[in-house]
């Protein structure tokens, strides 16, 4: 009985010895695994502090001098690595003077970080260096550590003053540039306005010669026609014609010149009263050709030079009239369509129609497509384009050959 007991004792004595053991054997792996985790941190710190791309300086917050410097800080600032050792941050000209170096630090106490931009920098050779610096407070291995993170952005500020000055530079080119445009562009429309005056000038001397021309062949055939032959008539007659035309295509030049150079100010303006108007100019033709025509009232209001627009009006209705097969009998449609802020006002007819790929050039001065079937000048669509281009509006055409046209403008709702 006392042989069990001493047994049972020995057993539990060992068991507890053998928990302690155990206890102790795991502190001890702990605290292996811990260190070897700490020297693994400590390798890549080291690693990341050895290759950073930026430059790393470690102080003492108590002794306010560098404990270490990564070899990037090394070739920025062009000391040794034992030269930087122990010197405050004022001493390797990072900042002003050993005041700011200690209100920085002050700063960083308080806040536990601080940061500065564009903070000059001088090398060991007197280089400047424009840097930007970040420090913060953090504990190593339980004590205080001070980490001043410095970018190097000289470079980054060359490229920008650079850029800034390109901008000024582009900024004073095209300032210049814009002025020569605008002399240029008002010497051309000076150029212009005397070509147009000039072409109303030769135009109105020129119409003196020609009544006389056409006044002497029409009284040539009236009171010698009987004792001329033929021939003889048939050229004094020729000239007369000529002379017709000529009148007509002076008048048109006049006319297109005028509407060039009056000056237009645009108000309200009535679409029935200048629709009105400008069938009035063409009542006779009208009547000679028993042409048919219909306006869709009501019409609106747009925002027009009055005179300029009868013009407009009245040419696209001469060419309604003057346009179409012999023997058929002309139908005009003249309607307004409101769009948002514009009128469109157009003029249809039953007429010859036009190519599309003529469609364009004919708003253009002395095109004619069609120069012996049918009179005309080949500028009434030109003074057209021009009335309603200075009425600040658009002007088009839908044509097909055969089946009619509709000249479109379009002008503001007034």
């Amino acid at each position: 009985m006392k042989a069990r007991t001493a047994q049972r004792r020995y057993a539990h004595k060992r068991g507890i010895k053998s928990k302690r053991t155990r206890s102790v054997v795991l502190r001890t792996q702990a605290r292996r695994r811990a260190a070897a985790a700490l020297k693994r941190s400590e390798i890549r710190y080291r690693r990341l502090f050895e290759a950073a791309n930026e430059g790393i300086i470690l102080v003492d917050p108590d002794t306010q001098r560098i404990v270490d410097v990564n070899p990037f800080m090394v070739r920025l600032l062009g000391y040794a690595r034992e030269e930087l050792l122990g010197k405050q941050l004022w001493q390797i000209g990072l900042l002003k003077d050993e005041e700011a170096c200690k209100k920085a630090l002050r700063e960083l106490q308080e806040q536990g970080f601080i940061r500065y931009e564009d903070l000059p920098l001088q090398t060991k050779e007197g280089q400047h260096r424009e840097v930007d610096f970040v420090s913060n407070v953090y504990r190593e291995n339980g004590h205080r550590i001070i980490q001043c993170d410095i970018r190097d952005i000289t470079e980054r500020e060359r490229t920008e003053k650079a850029l800034r000055e390109a901008q000024a530079e582009l900024a004073c080119y095209a300032g210049g540039l814009e002025k020569q445009v605008a002399a240029r562009t008002a010497e051309l429309e000076a150029s212009a306005k005397q070509l147009e005056t000039f072409v109303y000038s030769i135009a109105h001397d020129l119409r003196g010669p020609l009544r006389a021309m056409q006044g002497f062949s029409q009284m040539l055939v009236q009171r010698y026609g009987p004792v001329m032959n033929e021939i003889g008539r048939e050229y004094a007659e020729r000239i007369s014609d000529s002379a017709q035309f000529m009148d007509r295509l002076i008048v048109d030049l006049l006319d297109f010149s005028r509407i060039s150079q009056q000056a237009i100010d645009l108000g309200p303006v009535n679409l029935e009263t200048a629709v009105n108007s400008a069938l009035s100019r063409h009542e006779n033709e009208i009547q000679e050709k028993n042409a048919h025509v219909e306006v869709f009232s009501p019409l609106a209001t747009v925002l027009a030079h009055e005179p300029t627009l009868g013009q407009v009006l009245a040419n696209l209705i001469s060419n309604a009239l003057k346009f179409v097969d012999p023997g058929l009998q002309p139908h005009i449609r003249i309607r307004a369509e409101e769009r948002a802020a514009i009128v469109r006002i157009s003029v249809e007819d039953n007429g010859i129609g036009i190519p599309v790929e003529q469609q364009e050039r004919i708003f253009q001065v002395f095109q004619r497509l069609h120069t012996t079937t049918y009179p005309g000048t080949g500028i009434g669509l030109a003074i057209v384009h021009k009335g309603v281009e200075r009425m600040k509006g658009r002007v088009g055409v839908e044509s097909t050959p055969g089946q009619g046209s509709r000249f479109w403008i379009e002008l503001a709702k007034a």
